[in-house]
């Protein structure tokens, strides 16, 4: 029993060193020829990085098995080469996006230099959401009584009451939609806007109830659409932890995350 759970272990390890070694070359070694250089190098990520930094070519491609050479786009490019160089990739964000002709809403790992994505219905490509537009699952801090708690909830846009001191609280930040934890919440969904279903007693206040149970459509603030500078290249970022459009697949290493599930 603890051997086999020694080596689940051990191959979760190799599949972060595979999925980190496709994110410092952008997705332009596969799977295959990730696990094949990982392999060959004893898995030690650090000197797979250098051996393709610093073998002759057609070494590289013999021992990834391809005679695809897109991971020199890496070599070439000197902010991507200096960033693998260090063994790290671009500082990432997770951010919001919504394609309001198909009402559809999705988060996604993005690099915080290009915060774009593109609707897997229609096939556009989005800015994200502003931060301060953001809406979803939100986690509230009542500036009465200190009480952290969670509810639906929009940036800027919902008032909820504390369930401790029943004082007015907003949304401080919204999180992406994950893959379910089975944890449930302990209280009912409330607030002050009027569509919430279950409206808070007290006065209406503006904003809206982001709640599913209130919300006719799935978008609340539209993504706008990306004006590309033609100046760079798809993004390769895995996708592990958000939830995902797929229900076939429990790997959704590049899927978008569809509030539609």
């Amino acid at each position: 029993m603890a051997g086999a759970m020694d080596d689940a272990l051990e191959e979760l390890q190799r599949e972060k060193k595979m999925r980190k070694l496709q994110e410092l070359f952008r997705g332009r070694f596969s799977e295959v020829q990730a696990r094949r250089l990982l392999t060959h190098h004893g898995w030690a990520l650090e000197i797979t990085v250098d051996f393709v930094f610093e073998a002759q070519h057609n070494q590289v491609k013999e021992i990834a098995g391809t005679e695809d050479d897109r991971w020199l786009e890496v070599l070439n490019r000197r902010a991507w080469r200096d960033l693998a160089r260090q063994k790290r990739i671009d500082s990432i964000d997770i951010r919001q996006f919504a394609c309001r002709p198909c009402d559809s809403v999705w988060w996604r790992r993005v690099p915080g230099r290009k915060t774009v994505s593109k609707c897997h219905r229609c096939r556009i490509r989005y800015d994200a959401v502003p931060k301060e537009s953001e809406w979803g699952v939100a986690e509230f801090t009542c500036g009465n009584c200190g009480n952290v708690f969670k509810g639906f909830g929009q940036m800027n846009n919902t008032f909820s009451p504390c369930y401790v001191c029943n004082d007015i609280a907003q949304p401080s930040k919204i999180f992406p939609k994950m893959r379910p934890s089975g944890d449930r919440r302990r209280h009912t969904h409330s607030c002050y806007a009027s569509n919430c279903f279950n409206r808070a007693d007290g006065d209406i206040l503006p904003g809206i109830c982001v709640h599913p149970k209130s919300l006719g459509r799935k978008v609340v603030t539209p993504s706008d659409q990306h004006i590309s500078s033609g100046s760079t290249v798809d993004t390769f970022l895995t996708q592990d932890g958000l939830a995902s459009i797929s229900s076939a697949s429990s790997r959704p290493n590049l899927s978008d995350i569809d509030e539609d599930n």
